[in-house]
């Protein structure tokens, strides 16, 4: 398999506008990028245009509201809306042609009825997913990381998600896979193996800091603990992977009230993204095929 095609997140350069990602992509090397809703303006055909005039792709494109029941950031919280602001950002997404469009279940919060939370959450991600088929596009539902991330989302691991998109019944709703959400599940170069197929194009990549100081402290590929090369060499298996999505939080103050002296939101963007890309390609020059 080639190398995939390399992307940035726009979370990883926080502080930047959209104007300044776009040129900070290009400069790393990069080919695609990961559009966050926030840093979109008031005229989407204007962004588009200077997307397409870039050169670069969208690969995983994130929106404000991304679940069905809350996540810890503010807005509604009653499902419905949750929903529609969910199948809103959809439409909004669509004249960017983006490989995929992320989606969270959300968590319904200590003593919900979990058969009720669940018809809730099928049903809201069932209709996403017929807008995303409008356009012909795919819906990518992320499992979070069960410790760090338990209080965001009713699902952790790969075949918890596998089980609940079967629920959904969509053709176009994939595993929005995150190597910082799945590293460390029970029998994930087997899970990733054998889903390959159920996987979206673009994979969110990173590495995980040891100690990790909070839910907000990424680390480059190659800079934390994660075994990569086992990992891209279970997603090169399963004929997974077309895209890797760096997506890096990296607290400055702006998500807790911890401001990280080393915080790669404060170092020079184009730096990051190329050290990024360098990590990555290290990682992938030394994948493992599964045992």
């Amino acid at each position: 398999m080639a190398e995939p095609r390399f992307s940035v997140s726009q979370i990883t350069t926080f502080h930047q506008t959209f104007e300044q990602d776009l040129a900070t992509y290009r400069e790393a090397g990069a080919e695609g990028i990961g559009v966050w809703e926030f840093k979109l303006g008031d005229d989407d055909a204007d962004t588009v245009a200077r997307l397409k005039e870039s050169g670069l792709k969208a690969t995983t494109c994130i929106p404000g509201t991304l679940s069905i029941f809350p996540v810890p950031f503010p807005g509604p919280t009653d499902p419905e809306e949750r929903t529609q602001g969910l199948c809103d950002a959809i439409q909004r997404f669509a004249p960017f042609e983006p490989e995929v469009i992320l989606c969270l279940t959300g968590h319904p919060g200590e003593g919900a009825d979990p058969v009720e939370s669940r018809r809730i959450v099928v049903e809201g991600l069932r209709r996403c997913a017929k807008v995303a088929a409008e356009h012909g596009l795919t819906l990518g539902l992320e499992p979070l990381h069960r410790k760090v991330y338990g209080h965001w989302s009713m699902i952790g691991t790969i075949p918890e998600t596998i089980d609940l998109m079967d629920e959904i019944d969509e053709p176009n709703v994939k595993l929005l896979y995150d190597v910082y959400h799945l590293w460390d599940t029970d029998d994930v170069l087997e899970h990733t193996v054998k889903n390959g197929s159920r996987i979206s194009s673009s994979v969110h990549i990173c590495d995980w800091r040891d100690p990790t100081r909070n839910d907000f402290d990424r680390a480059l590929p190659g800079d934390g603990i994660i075994d990569l090369p086992a990992i891209f060499g279970a997603l090169e298996a399963g004929d997974a992977i077309e895209w890797v999505d760096l997506e890096i939080f990296s607290d400055d103050g702006s998500f807790s009230d911890q401001d990280f002296d080393d915080s790669l939101w404060k170092q020079d963007p184009v730096d990051v993204c190329r050290r990024g890309k360098a990590g990555f390609q290290k990682a992938w020059a030394a994948r493992k095929a599964p045992s």
